[in-house]
């Protein structure tokens, strides 16, 4: 993801919801992804996006540019998620596998389609601590020092916490093929 331009970041802090509004649409889709990622739920990540881009208006004063503005984001994404997972925990969980399912149906025409369906649901069956610093290096293509910022871990946590959920994927990945090469 690309910075905003520090004009723009100057008139949000000052009030002007126009320039807010221009970093909500320049960033609502990566926010909305890694919310995804993180909920594995629609309908969730959209009131996480929501709830974000919520806090962020509210919070944007105490933004001093210490770290990326990104990376700041993503970081309250990351909390607003863990808040909902907080909250819903004790519900039943609404899982998104006929959203899924009707993805794959309609993208199934596509060249790579099952490939990247398989690669997807991959990545949903890691944990979470696995699967946040990968979609926020591997999708997302922040470098491991954002990662540790957005993550709040250091950045050795994050290059072991890669390593585990690439060698994850990898073994996943190959028994899925195995057991489809016995059927």
């Amino acid at each position: 993801m690309r910075e905003p331009e520090p004009e723009t970041i100057r008139r949000a802090r000052a009030g002007d919801l126009r320039a807010f509004e221009s970093l909500v649409r320049d960033y609502q889709a990566d926010v909305w992804r890694f919310a995804y990622h993180l909920t594995r739920n629609r309908a969730l990540a959209q009131d996480v996006t929501q709830d974000a881009f919520l806090r962020a208006y509210r919070g944007l004063a105490s933004y001093r540019g210490q770290a990326k503005f990104t990376s700041w984001l993503l970081r309250i994404v990351r909390n607003c998620a863990i808040d909902a997972y907080r909250k819903t925990r004790h519900e039943t969980p609404v899982a998104d596998h006929a959203e899924t399912a009707g993805e794959a149906e309609r993208s199934a025409t596509t060249p790579g389609a099952e490939e990247r369906a398989r690669i997807h649901d991959a990545i949903r069956r890691l944990p979470v601590s696995l699967r946040e610093p990968f979609v926020v290096i591997e999708v997302l293509g922040y470098t491991y020092q954002e990662a540790s910022v957005i993550l709040g871990v250091r950045v050795g946590t994050v290059k072991s916490r890669m390593h585990r959920a690439r060698a994850a994927l990898m073994l996943a990945l190959s028994e899925e093929e195995e057991a489809a090469g016995e059927v």
